[in-house]
């Protein structure tokens, strides 16, 4: 057992309601038709990578590229900040209240609990910051520029989560690790212990096949 008692949480579906970054960017492209358009006129290219898994991120990398191209990087700061802001007078809770609840009892034990996800890093921040969960670290995807928009320079997603983590001083094995998804892997196998929130039957059933264990579920989303 390590000395150190890290927990890892996941943030979007395992702390959230939604996909958090995917909702933003599709928001950007549905506030300007002519950037849904560029998509668009794409697809008879973007859908044939979209069938093949090796390229599957790419339609999704366009995507954002296209509702990022023209804006500084202070601009989509800006547009993160408010649409955190729009989100959370929304009729619907951003955060899922038992998620919510227990990452604040491992803070309550004394537990050192990170955030580690595929989420915008100043998206996701700003949702924390208005949850009120600003103190706890984040270490998240980031973007760089390119040919006027703004494309994937470090996802945290899967395998990279356990590099930008150690950087960030959060070196596995962790104590214990929440998720909701099965590419969250690399995670569970560096923690000692790991709970599956409200996972679907595929995801269950490949994890566990991998883990050769049973799963501990909770299910925040079906509550």
């Amino acid at each position: 057992m390590s000395e150190r008692t890290v927990v890892v949480f996941d943030f979007d579906l395992t702390l959230t309601r939604w996909e958090t970054a995917s909702r933003f960017f599709k928001t950007l492209l549905r506030r300007q038709p002519w950037r849904i358009a560029g998509v668009l006129l794409a697809l008879p290219v973007l859908v044939p990578l979209w069938a093949l898994p090796r390229t599957r991120r790419r339609p999704v990398r366009f995507a954002v590229w296209m509702a990022t191209f023209g804006r500084s990087r202070e601009a989509l700061v800006a547009l993160a900040v408010a649409h955190a802001d729009e989100v959370f007078a929304g009729p619907e809770p951003v955060f899922l209240a038992q998620g919510v609840g227990r990452l604040r009892q491992h803070l309550a034990q004394g537990d050192e609990v990170v955030i580690a996800t595929g989420c915008w890093e100043p998206l996701a921040r700003a949702l924390l910051e208005r949850e009120g969960l600003q103190d706890v670290p984040l270490v998240a995807s980031t973007l760089r520029p390119f040919l006027g928009g703004w494309v994937s320079e470090r996802h945290c997603l899967g395998e990279n989560k356990i590099p930008m983590l150690t950087e960030r001083g959060y070196p596995p094995p962790w104590r214990m690790a929440y998720t909701d998804h099965r590419a969250d892997l690399p995670l569970l196998r560096n923690s000692e212990q790991w709970c599956l929130v409200s996972p679907g039957e595929t995801c269950l059933r490949r994890i566990e096949q991998t883990m050769m264990t049973k799963a501990q579920i909770v299910s925040w989303r079906n509550a």
